[in-house]
Protein backbone atom coordinates (compact mmCIF):
# COMPACT_ATOMS: atom_id res chain seq x y z
CA UNK A 1 0.00 0.00 0.00
CA UNK A 2 1.45 3.42 -0.59
CA UNK A 3 2.50 5.02 2.12
CA UNK A 4 -0.02 8.35 1.47
CA UNK A 5 -2.52 6.03 1.57
CA UNK A 6 -1.34 3.75 4.26
CA UNK A 7 -1.09 7.12 6.48
CA UNK A 8 -4.77 8.00 5.88
CA UNK A 9 -6.08 5.03 6.73
CA UNK A 10 -3.99 4.90 10.17
CA UNK A 11 -5.32 8.07 10.12
CA UNK A 12 -9.09 7.24 10.29
CA UNK A 13 -8.12 4.27 12.45
CA UNK A 14 -7.10 6.66 14.88
CA UNK A 15 -10.05 9.32 14.73
CA UNK A 16 -12.75 6.27 14.89
CA UNK A 17 -10.88 5.12 17.92
CA UNK A 18 -10.77 8.59 19.70
CA UNK A 19 -14.47 8.69 19.22
CA UNK A 20 -15.77 5.38 20.50
CA UNK A 21 -13.02 7.18 23.95
CA UNK A 22 -15.26 9.90 23.98
CA UNK A 23 -17.95 8.25 24.01
CA UNK A 24 -17.33 6.44 26.51
CA UNK A 25 -15.33 8.49 28.43
CA UNK A 26 -16.00 12.16 27.54
CA UNK A 27 -13.79 14.66 25.73
CA UNK A 28 -10.97 16.35 27.91
CA UNK A 29 -11.07 19.40 26.50
CA UNK A 30 -14.90 19.61 26.65
CA UNK A 31 -14.70 18.69 30.72
CA UNK A 32 -12.20 21.18 31.35
CA UNK A 33 -14.26 24.30 29.87
CA UNK A 34 -17.48 22.76 31.68
CA UNK A 35 -15.41 22.63 34.89
CA UNK A 36 -14.41 25.89 34.26
CA UNK A 37 -17.33 27.87 33.68
CA UNK A 38 -19.18 25.59 36.51
CA UNK A 39 -16.50 27.65 38.79
CA UNK A 40 -16.87 31.03 37.25
CA UNK A 41 -20.66 31.14 36.95
CA UNK A 42 -21.58 29.16 40.19
CA UNK A 43 -18.89 31.33 42.24
CA UNK A 44 -17.70 27.91 43.59
CA UNK A 45 -14.72 28.74 46.83
CA UNK A 46 -14.05 24.81 47.60
CA UNK A 47 -12.54 22.42 45.27
CA UNK A 48 -14.34 19.50 47.21
CA UNK A 49 -17.48 20.96 45.50
CA UNK A 50 -15.86 19.78 42.16
CA UNK A 51 -14.00 17.57 42.96
CA UNK A 52 -16.02 14.94 41.06
CA UNK A 53 -15.81 16.88 37.85
CA UNK A 54 -11.82 16.70 38.07
CA UNK A 55 -11.73 13.15 38.96
CA UNK A 56 -13.86 12.53 35.98
CA UNK A 57 -11.12 15.02 33.93
CA UNK A 58 -8.33 13.10 34.68
CA UNK A 59 -10.22 9.50 34.10
CA UNK A 60 -10.86 10.71 30.65
CA UNK A 61 -7.50 12.23 29.72
CA UNK A 62 -5.99 8.90 30.70
CA UNK A 63 -8.33 6.88 28.77
CA UNK A 64 -6.50 8.88 25.75
CA UNK A 65 -3.10 8.19 27.47
CA UNK A 66 -3.80 4.27 27.53
CA UNK A 67 -5.04 4.09 24.31
CA UNK A 68 -2.22 6.25 22.86
CA UNK A 69 -4.38 8.51 20.99
CA UNK A 70 -5.05 12.14 21.04
CA UNK A 71 -8.15 13.58 22.02
CA UNK A 72 -9.90 15.30 19.12
CA UNK A 73 -8.42 19.01 18.28
CA UNK A 74 -6.52 18.86 21.04
CA UNK A 75 -2.83 20.31 20.32
CA UNK A 76 -1.19 21.55 17.39
CA UNK A 77 -2.24 19.02 14.62
CA UNK A 78 0.48 19.58 12.72
CA UNK A 79 2.47 17.61 15.27
CA UNK A 80 2.64 14.37 15.15
CA UNK A 81 0.29 12.23 17.01
CA UNK A 82 2.36 10.53 19.94
CA UNK A 83 4.19 13.50 20.80
CA UNK A 84 0.95 15.33 20.67
CA UNK A 85 -0.60 13.27 23.11
CA UNK A 86 2.81 13.54 25.10
CA UNK A 87 2.27 17.60 25.14
CA UNK A 88 -1.41 17.06 25.88
CA UNK A 89 -0.63 14.87 28.91
CA UNK A 90 1.96 16.96 30.65
CA UNK A 91 -1.12 20.05 30.45
CA UNK A 92 -2.55 18.51 33.43
CA UNK A 93 -0.18 20.31 35.77
CA UNK A 94 -1.76 23.87 34.34
CA UNK A 95 -5.37 22.91 33.99
CA UNK A 96 -4.96 21.99 37.93
CA UNK A 97 -3.49 25.09 38.20
CA UNK A 98 -6.01 27.26 36.79
CA UNK A 99 -8.86 25.51 38.68
CA UNK A 100 -7.10 26.26 41.56
CA UNK A 101 -6.91 30.13 40.21
CA UNK A 102 -10.15 30.25 39.44
CA UNK A 103 -10.96 28.90 42.89
CA UNK A 104 -8.74 31.95 45.03
CA UNK A 105 -10.17 34.16 42.89
CA UNK A 106 -13.77 33.49 44.01
CA UNK A 107 -12.46 33.38 47.23
CA UNK A 108 -10.62 36.71 47.68
CA UNK A 109 -12.13 38.93 44.91
CA UNK A 110 -8.48 39.20 43.72
CA UNK A 111 -6.89 38.45 40.19
CA UNK A 112 -5.05 35.15 40.73
CA UNK A 113 -3.24 34.45 37.48
CA UNK A 114 -1.74 31.02 36.95
CA UNK A 115 2.10 30.82 35.71
CA UNK A 116 3.55 33.81 36.54
CA UNK A 117 7.25 34.81 36.30
CA UNK A 118 8.42 35.94 39.60
CA UNK A 119 11.96 37.01 40.18
CA UNK A 120 13.91 35.88 42.66
CA UNK A 121 17.21 36.84 44.65
CA UNK A 122 19.64 34.80 41.74
CA UNK A 123 17.04 33.85 38.82
CA UNK A 124 13.10 34.14 37.54
CA UNK A 125 10.62 31.13 38.35
CA UNK A 126 7.97 30.50 37.14
CA UNK A 127 5.34 30.09 40.03
CA UNK A 128 1.58 28.11 39.25
CA UNK A 129 -0.02 30.73 41.90
CA UNK A 130 1.56 34.42 42.41
CA UNK A 131 -0.42 37.09 44.18
CA UNK A 132 0.05 40.05 43.48
CA UNK A 133 0.14 39.26 40.25
CA UNK A 134 3.50 41.24 39.57
CA UNK A 135 7.26 40.03 38.70
CA UNK A 136 8.46 41.41 41.65
CA UNK A 137 7.72 40.75 45.32
CA UNK A 138 4.50 38.72 45.51
CA UNK A 139 3.01 38.09 48.90
CA UNK A 140 1.90 34.49 48.37
CA UNK A 141 3.14 31.94 45.98
CA UNK A 142 1.73 28.72 45.36
CA UNK A 143 3.73 25.45 43.62
CA UNK A 144 1.38 23.09 42.23
CA UNK A 145 2.43 19.48 41.31
CA UNK A 146 0.03 16.75 39.41
CA UNK A 147 1.81 13.17 39.88
CA UNK A 148 1.38 10.09 39.14
CA UNK A 149 -0.03 8.11 35.31
CA UNK A 150 -1.25 5.19 34.20
CA UNK A 151 0.85 2.53 32.55
CA UNK A 152 0.41 2.42 28.27
CA UNK A 153 1.85 0.29 25.95
CA UNK A 154 5.41 -1.17 27.02
CA UNK A 155 5.68 2.18 29.49
CA UNK A 156 5.14 1.38 33.02
CA UNK A 157 2.69 3.11 35.23
CA UNK A 158 3.83 6.19 37.03
CA UNK A 159 3.87 6.32 40.70
CA UNK A 160 3.29 9.40 42.37
CA UNK A 161 6.19 9.68 44.46
CA UNK A 162 8.78 9.76 40.63
CA UNK A 163 11.35 11.85 40.90
CA UNK A 164 9.80 13.60 43.76
CA UNK A 165 13.58 14.16 45.02
CA UNK A 166 13.98 16.38 42.35
CA UNK A 167 11.03 18.36 42.63
CA UNK A 168 11.48 18.84 46.53
CA UNK A 169 14.52 20.23 45.49
CA UNK A 170 13.00 22.64 43.77
CA UNK A 171 10.58 23.43 45.71
CA UNK A 172 13.09 23.98 48.66
CA UNK A 173 15.01 26.15 45.87
CA UNK A 174 12.72 28.11 44.89
CA UNK A 175 10.93 29.13 47.98
CA UNK A 176 13.99 29.95 49.67
CA UNK A 177 15.23 32.18 46.49
CA UNK A 178 12.02 34.33 46.37
CA UNK A 179 12.11 34.86 50.33
CA UNK A 180 15.80 36.54 49.56
CA UNK A 181 14.38 38.62 46.91
CA UNK A 182 14.29 41.51 49.43
CA UNK A 183 17.47 41.01 51.37
CA UNK A 184 19.44 40.96 48.59
CA UNK A 185 23.32 41.56 49.80
CA UNK A 186 21.88 41.12 53.31
CA UNK A 187 22.99 37.77 54.23
CA UNK A 188 22.30 37.46 58.15
CA UNK A 189 18.96 36.38 59.02
CA UNK A 190 19.59 34.89 62.03
CA UNK A 191 17.31 31.95 63.41
CA UNK A 192 16.42 30.03 60.16
CA UNK A 193 12.85 29.35 61.19
CA UNK A 194 12.30 32.72 62.58
CA UNK A 195 13.06 34.49 59.29
CA UNK A 196 11.49 32.06 56.78
CA UNK A 197 7.86 32.15 58.85
CA UNK A 198 7.93 36.28 58.39
CA UNK A 199 9.86 36.98 55.53
CA UNK A 200 7.81 37.35 51.99
CA UNK A 201 6.42 36.07 50.10
CA UNK A 202 4.41 32.97 52.19
CA UNK A 203 4.98 29.85 50.48
CA UNK A 204 2.69 26.82 49.57
CA UNK A 205 2.05 23.46 47.52
CA UNK A 206 -0.48 21.95 46.51
CA UNK A 207 -0.74 18.19 45.48
CA UNK A 208 -3.09 16.33 43.45
CA UNK A 209 -1.69 12.42 43.18
CA UNK A 210 -2.89 9.34 41.35
CA UNK A 211 -2.33 6.38 43.33
CA UNK A 212 -1.16 3.29 41.78
CA UNK A 213 -3.67 0.45 42.08
CA UNK A 214 -2.34 -2.82 44.03
CA UNK A 215 -3.68 -2.37 47.51
CA UNK A 216 -0.84 -0.07 48.42
CA UNK A 217 -3.05 3.27 48.71
CA UNK A 218 -2.62 3.81 52.96
CA UNK A 219 0.91 3.07 52.70
CA UNK A 220 1.67 5.68 49.27
CA UNK A 221 -0.53 8.16 51.09
CA UNK A 222 1.37 8.10 54.73
CA UNK A 223 4.06 8.59 52.33
CA UNK A 224 3.06 11.54 50.75
CA UNK A 225 1.93 13.15 54.04
CA UNK A 226 5.29 12.67 55.30
CA UNK A 227 6.84 14.07 52.26
CA UNK A 228 4.40 17.43 52.55
CA UNK A 229 5.36 17.61 56.20
CA UNK A 230 8.92 17.68 55.53
CA UNK A 231 8.79 20.38 53.33
CA UNK A 232 6.25 22.43 55.82
CA UNK A 233 8.70 21.76 58.93
CA UNK A 234 11.86 23.11 56.83
CA UNK A 235 10.55 25.65 53.77
CA UNK A 236 7.08 26.24 52.82
CA UNK A 237 4.34 27.65 55.01
CA UNK A 238 1.80 25.10 54.20
CA UNK A 239 1.00 22.09 51.95
CA UNK A 240 -2.43 20.43 50.75
CA UNK A 241 -2.86 17.36 48.94
CA UNK A 242 -5.80 15.55 47.03
CA UNK A 243 -5.29 11.92 46.07
CA UNK A 244 -7.32 9.15 43.92
CA UNK A 245 -6.88 5.49 42.85
CA UNK A 246 -9.15 3.35 40.40
CA UNK A 247 -12.66 2.81 41.56
CA UNK A 248 -13.94 -1.12 41.12
CA UNK A 249 -16.19 -0.93 37.70
CA UNK A 250 -14.42 2.08 36.24
CA UNK A 251 -13.54 5.95 36.95
CA UNK A 252 -11.70 7.54 39.45
CA UNK A 253 -11.90 7.90 43.62
CA UNK A 254 -10.89 10.19 45.91
CA UNK A 255 -8.59 8.74 48.44
CA UNK A 256 -9.12 10.28 52.12
CA UNK A 257 -6.23 12.28 54.12
CA UNK A 258 -4.72 10.66 57.51
CA UNK A 259 -4.38 13.77 59.69
CA UNK A 260 -0.91 15.33 60.30
CA UNK A 261 -0.17 18.50 61.92
CA UNK A 262 -0.02 21.73 59.33
CA UNK A 263 -0.44 19.01 56.10
CA UNK A 264 -4.38 19.57 55.17
CA UNK A 265 -6.80 19.23 52.18
CA UNK A 266 -7.01 21.38 49.64
CA UNK A 267 -9.45 23.16 50.89
CA UNK A 268 -7.75 23.52 54.23
CA UNK A 269 -4.86 25.21 52.72
CA UNK A 270 -6.98 27.54 49.95
CA UNK A 271 -8.51 28.87 53.46
CA UNK A 272 -5.36 29.51 54.82
CA UNK A 273 -3.93 31.22 51.73
CA UNK A 274 -7.36 33.44 51.13
CA UNK A 275 -6.43 34.72 54.98
CA UNK A 276 -3.04 35.47 54.14
CA UNK A 277 -4.05 37.21 50.59
CA UNK A 278 -7.16 39.61 52.66
CA UNK A 279 -4.31 40.24 55.68
CA UNK A 280 -2.46 42.12 52.60
CA UNK A 281 -4.84 43.58 50.90
CA UNK A 282 -4.78 47.36 51.75
CA UNK A 283 -8.30 49.74 52.75
CA UNK A 284 -8.65 50.75 48.78
CA UNK A 285 -8.53 46.81 47.71
CA UNK A 286 -5.18 46.78 46.40
CA UNK A 287 -2.43 45.28 47.21
CA UNK A 288 0.87 47.05 48.56
CA UNK A 289 3.12 48.03 46.47
CA UNK A 290 6.29 45.94 45.94
CA UNK A 291 9.22 46.21 48.24
CA UNK A 292 12.02 46.39 45.45
CA UNK A 293 15.86 46.61 46.69
CA UNK A 294 17.85 49.18 46.33
CA UNK A 295 20.48 47.14 44.15
CA UNK A 296 20.40 43.84 42.96
CA UNK A 297 22.92 41.12 43.26
CA UNK A 298 21.70 39.44 40.19
CA UNK A 299 20.52 41.27 37.00
CA UNK A 300 18.20 38.21 35.55
CA UNK A 301 17.40 40.15 32.15
CA UNK A 302 20.91 38.97 30.88
CA UNK A 303 20.62 35.23 32.24
CA UNK A 304 19.86 32.76 29.40
CA UNK A 305 16.20 31.64 29.81
CA UNK A 306 15.08 27.92 30.48
CA UNK A 307 13.53 27.33 27.00
CA UNK A 308 11.00 24.97 28.88
CA UNK A 309 9.51 27.82 30.20
CA UNK A 310 9.42 30.10 27.09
Amino acid sequence: MPRPLLATENSRRRAKHSQEIERKFGHPGDLLGELQRRIQEDAITRFAVVEADWLRLMWSLDAFRVAGIPPRAMGKQTVEPTRRLAAIYRSKGNWFATILALLLQNRTDQPIRPRTKVQGFSQEHQIDLAWPVRSEDPLVCVETKVTGAPAYGSTPARSAMSDFSNRRKELKFAATDLKLFRRQQETSIHHWGTWREKAAPKTYFLWAARLRTGGQSPDLMNKLVTEAQALVNTYLEGAGLVAWKDRPGGGYQAVALPRAARVMDLDDVLYRIESEIKAGVQPDGQPPPPVRPTRKVVDVQKLEADPEEE
